[in-house]
């Protein structure tokens, strides 16, 4: 009886160090190398997704080379730019077409008080060319006026708007009326020079 049990423990030995040592093979002697290969299927995976991106991109290729080409055959963009060729002479052109707006917007109670360009104290990528200007204007006239100025082309931009309604008080009789003033106006207008 004593001679089974031995027998079977044995086996069961015999059968735990062959397991063992499978394992112990495996780990020193292939573990490593498929490991190493399921990295490389991930790898390839990824590498197959990257590539179905690409083809669908390069199957786009044709569309945008043609829309790059509509695209620069428009250029309605190189309009909005100033067409001078430098800061004085743009500040000029832009302070003459205000005036030239107001002349022709204005019903005879806007008129320009002054107009001081101001150079700009940080590099843009495109220069900047702004011209502070003071007005006297009535509110209708005024709509008109920077309505037209920043709707048309070249681009004019106008920004640091202030409006200011003075008004004076005048006794007739005994009685004291207000009496309304044109709008004291200050703003920036600003275009860019395209070189």
């Amino acid at each position: 009886m004593q001679l089974t049990s031995d027998q079977q423990n044995g086996k069961l030995t015999a059968v735990l160090l062959l397991l063992i040592t499978l394992i112990l093979a495996y780990m020193l002697g292939f573990h490593w190398f498929v490991k190493r290969h399921m990295a490389y299927a991930e790898e390839l995976d990824g590498l197959r997704n990257q590539l179905g991106r690409f083809q669908a991109v390069a199957g786009q290729h044709d569309t945008l080379v043609a829309q790059l080409a509509d695209i620069r055959a428009s250029r309605d963009d190189a309009e909005l730019f100033l067409a001078e060729g430098g800061f004085n002479e743009a500040a000029a052109a832009m302070s003459q077409r205000l005036g030239q707006l107001v002349s022709a917007e204005a019903e005879g109670g806007c008129h320009v008080v002054s107009q001081q360009p101001i150079r700009p104290r940080v590099q843009e990528r495109f220069q900047r060319v702004t011209v502070n200007v003071r007005m006297r204007c009535d509110g209708d006239d005024l709509i008109r006026v920077l309505y037209r100025l920043e709707s048309e082309v070249p681009m004019v931009l106008i920004d640091d708007l202030n409006i200011i309604r003075p008004r004076t008080r005048r006794r007739v009789g005994g009685q004291v009326t207000e009496v309304a003033q044109p709008m004291d106006v200050r703003f920036n207008m600003s275009g860019y020079l395209k070189s």
